[in-house]
């Protein structure tokens, strides 16, 4: 029987991580746990926030097939404004309890409710400057569309990162 001369030559290194552990793992290993903490929390609050993304153009699609029998403009603002508020709320939730789970804040309803409400004025601002953003590049220098928009995204996803960072699930220890 032929023996494999890898198994006898000890790895070092990520290969070795990659050969002996489910690819979870290793990338947990190698990418995640290196990651300043900080850093780690800002990759949550965009995983949130992709998630959020998917959950507004679910419940937008919903709100467009339940809001048929208005107007078209009154049916696309209210199916918007429904996908915004969902989004708006789980990307609370989620941020409470996974990007800044680790942080003593307060639990009685009135301190969720503070919390949520700060949360969403700080997602409105984040919001306004998002579009003026966008509006800017469009107008000022003439950047396409998609381009603009994602100028406005990075500020505004900048914005509502620092905003939730330092005032909204800010430590209470």
């Amino acid at each position: 029987m032929a023996t494999d001369d890898r198994a006898e030559v000890p790895m070092k290194g990520l290969m070795a991580i990659w050969r002996r552990r489910p690819r979870a793992a290793w990338f947990h290993q190698a990418f995640w746990r290196r990651q300043p903490a900080e850093r780690q929390r800002f990759l949550r609050f965009a995983v949130v926030g992709a998630s959020g993304v998917l959950i507004n153009f679910a419940f937008l699609t919903l709100g467009l097939w339940a809001f048929s029998g208005m107007g078209e403009d009154s049916k696309n603002a209210a199916a918007s404004a429904l996908g915004i508020g969902v989004s708006i709320l789980t990307n609370f939730l989620l941020n409470d309890v996974w990007t800044w789970g680790d942080r003593k804040k307060g639990t009685r309803k009135r301190d969720v409710a503070f919390r949520f409400s700060t949360y969403a004025l700080g997602a409105g601002v984040a919001a306004a400057l998002q579009f003026g953003i966008a509006a800017l590049f469009r107008s000022a220098i003439g950047a396409h569309v998609y381009l603009a928009q994602a100028a406005g995204i990075a500020v505004g996803t900048a914005v509502n990162y620092v905003i939730s960072n330092r005032l909204v699930f800010k430590d209470k220890s």
